[in-house]
């Protein structure tokens, strides 16, 4: 992708839960990750008696993968918070995916609750995440800068090589949620704290991370929401 810097701001804190509509929660262990701020963390232990494999929940999956998406070449308005947040861009926004991704994160640090949970799917655990994200934001606490370094959509080929246990969250969400379509979104994004951050002890160091996000179209839904994401360990080791 090109390079482009934008100033503007965001946050995002995401956890694993099945949709809220749906019958049973699917888990899985991930690498440590945000939860109501986005410094904490999720450590959810996988609930083997609940959990679906892929099979269980719906047979082939990969079928409503989609991969590549129309160019929409769409233009950021730059923006910067009062109190010094900022969001910074260092590649286009080339698809409606990355304009997604791109306004969930400034939607929850502007304070922006109704456009936060507006890009999000019907995962109950996962939307209350997000709200107290912006709140947390509210009260003068989050983050003080995230950098997005690149977006991407995995390859079918690349999904399929994922860890099995993610494969089978992704198939029972699926699954769970009714999504007709779906894709992961990888997400190269860095972050700094406020000294209110700062101060309740952050589990997760500022620095520089790999994010796996779970987006997709419900029944016949003309939007696509997000509805998991997952951490580095999402794809094995090279």
């Amino acid at each position: 992708m090109k390079k482009l810097l934008i100033s503007t701001l965001t946050a995002a804190a995401l956890v694993l839960t099945a949709c809220s509509s749906g019958g049973e929660t699917a888990q899985a262990t991930a690498t440590p990750a945000p939860t109501q701020e986005p410094a904490a963390v999720s450590e959810a232990e996988p609930a083997p008696a609940e959990q679906a494999t892929q099979e269980e929940a719906g047979g082939d999956i990969y079928a409503a993968y989609v991969q590549e998406f129309p160019e929409v070449g769409t233009m950021v308005r730059l923006v910067e918070t009062e109190d010094g947040r900022e969001l910074i861009l260092e590649c286009e926004l080339d698809n409606e995916i990355d304009q997604l991704i791109y306004d969930s994160y400034r939607n929850e640090l502007t304070g922006d609750l109704d456009g936060a949970l507006a890009l999000v799917g019907d995962v109950e655990n996962y939307r209350i995440t997000v709200e107290n994200t912006v709140r947390n934001v509210q009260e003068g606490a989050g983050n003080q800068s995230y950098t997005l370094h690149d977006m991407d959509i995995l390859s079918l080929e690349d999904v399929q090589s994922a860890e099995q246990r993610y494969l089978d969250v992704i198939a029972q969400e699926v699954a769970d949620c009714g999504l007709t379509q779906w894709t992961v979104q990888e997400v190269d994004i860095s972050w700094t704290y406020t000294e209110a951050e700062q101060a309740k002890g952050p589990q997760l160091d500022e620095g520089r991370y790999e994010r796996y996000f779970l987006l997709g179209k419900a029944g016949d839904a003309d939007s696509w929401k997000i509805y998991d994401f997952f951490w580095e360990d999402f794809l094995p080791e090279e």
